[in-house]
């Protein structure tokens, strides 16, 4: 019998999507692949003062890599919630995104 690998050594779905798509980041590129295979459970959040970002949820374990960056690597900001929105319904083909509001 093995032992049961313990959940912090095996990387979250996102990282082995990017991972078994060639990707290290999730880019607009990746992003709209990954929207295209799984539409659901996409947010907004507050990234304190600076904006909004997007990201995509995952029941693992949070990482840099579930945000959209830029090609340097840095969040995509947004300046409004509905910004964020109607880039996520537009670009993403994301229907319903959560909204988180801390």
């Amino acid at each position: 019998m093995k032992p049961k690998q313990d959940s912090s050594d095996t990387a979250d779905e996102i990282t082995e999507w990017l991972v078994r798509n060639g990707r290290k980041a999730l880019n607009l590129e990746a992003a709209k692949l990954l929207a295209a295979d799984s539409p659901q459970q996409w947010y907004v959040a507050s990234h304190g003062k600076k904006g909004y970002l997007i990201g995509k949820m995952t029941l693992q374990k949070f990482s840099q890599r579930h945000i959209l960056v830029d090609e340097a690597g840095q969040p995509v900001l947004f300046a409004s919630v509905e910004d964020a929105l109607v880039f996520l319904r537009s670009e993403l083909k994301v229907p319903n995104p959560h909204i988180f509001n801390f």
